[in-house]
């Protein structure tokens, strides 16, 4: 792992641990700011708003419901949703598309926070219409704009866990020396405290920023976690156009396997169906195994030694696997 993104994690979690950390189910002070929560495309965009920081009712883990009247519609009628396409292939699949309005659907999962950064529903050729999550950093430092949800419970032994979405870049400058975005993440537990595997943005060469997969430990009680990265090889996603299927996944080593036997999980990070890292990255063994509760993070949250820059990002048809 390079030192310029170790640094950047760093001054993350210290930034998170002295203002309260943002990936954190505890709700703050719902009337202590508003959300900006305008929806592209509709009439009524102006007046969707809601609390800054939320621990919503709507976080039951259950794959969500998805039906015939999410889809759009189409010359035959409405047409069946992604994830009403889908039903029983993934443990959990969010496509936004039985949502009127993205307040919502923040308010569906099990916390959100917009500190540093909005969140819209797109509608302009998304891939699987009505609508797609849309969020845009609105500041260059301390982004913790965040939707958060609790993945069912496993039934069995966990081999592999998979977050997968199509996924649109429309910015990503102006990343400082030293500092880093991540943009989805999973998490091992409710909040990052409890370690967190993710995909990232970090500072490249020139003005071209980098893709990573990154890791972070568990927070310590004096300290700060472990970390490391791997670097996906250029080219960065095209701006402005939906680039195809982007995964996370996380291979863990044999339940049976002791821990006497140097067995450890290692991450892969997947665009367009092709692997990046060449070898996978090796996680701590504080990540060797699935922790008794999983979520799932979509948003931007950032840190480093510099301005993390401005970062906007939209994701589709979002599905997670732990089998």
């Amino acid at each position: 792992m390079g030192p310029g993104l170790r640094a950047s994690l760093a001054a993350a979690v210290l930034t998170a641990s002295a203002c309260g950390n943002s990936f954190s189910s505890t709700p703050l002070d719902a009337g202590s700011a508003d959300v900006s929560t305008a929806d592209v495309g509709t009439s009524d965009a102006g007046s969707d708003s809601g609390p800054t920081d939320s621990s919503s009712g709507g976080g039951d883990s259950s794959p969500g419901e998805a039906g015939l009247n999410d889809g759009p519609i189409g010359d035959g009628g409405p047409v069946l949703s992604y994830c009403a396409q889908h039903v029983g292939t993934y443990d959990f699949c969010e496509d936004f598309d039985k949502f009127p309005n993205v307040t919502e659907f923040l308010g569906s999962w099990t916390t959100f926070s917009s500190t540093g950064g909005t969140f819209t529903f797109d509608q302009s050729n998304v891939p699987s219409p009505p609508n797609a999550l849309g969020i845009a950093t609105t500041s260059t430092t301390g982004v913790r704009a965040l939707v958060v949800r609790a993945m069912p419970a496993a039934l069995a032994p966990v081999a592999k866990q998979r977050l997968e979405f199509d996924f649109l870049v429309n910015d990503a400058s102006n990343i400082g020396f030293a500092s880093a975005g991540a943009v989805a993440a999973i998490l091992f537990g409710g909040d990052v405290n409890g370690g967190a595997v993710a995909l990232a943005f970090g500072n490249g060469t020139g003005s071209t920023a980098t893709v990573s997969a990154i890791y972070q430990g568990p927070l310590p009680d004096a300290g700060i976690p472990l970390f490391g990265s791997a670097n996906a090889p250029p080219p960065f996603p095209p701006l402005g156009q939906w680039d195809g299927r982007f995964a996370i996944e996380i291979d863990y080593p044999s339940p049976d396997a002791g821990t006497t036997t140097g067995a450890t999980a290692c991450v892969q990070l997947y665009i367009g169906g092709i692997a990046q890292l060449t070898p996978c990255l090796t996680l701590p063994s504080a990540l060797s195994r699935p922790a008794a509760m999983t979520s799932i993070a979509l948003g931007v949250y950032s840190g480093g030694a510099q301005d993390t820059g401005d970062i906007g990002v939209a994701f589709d048809n979002v599905t997670f696997v732990g089998r």
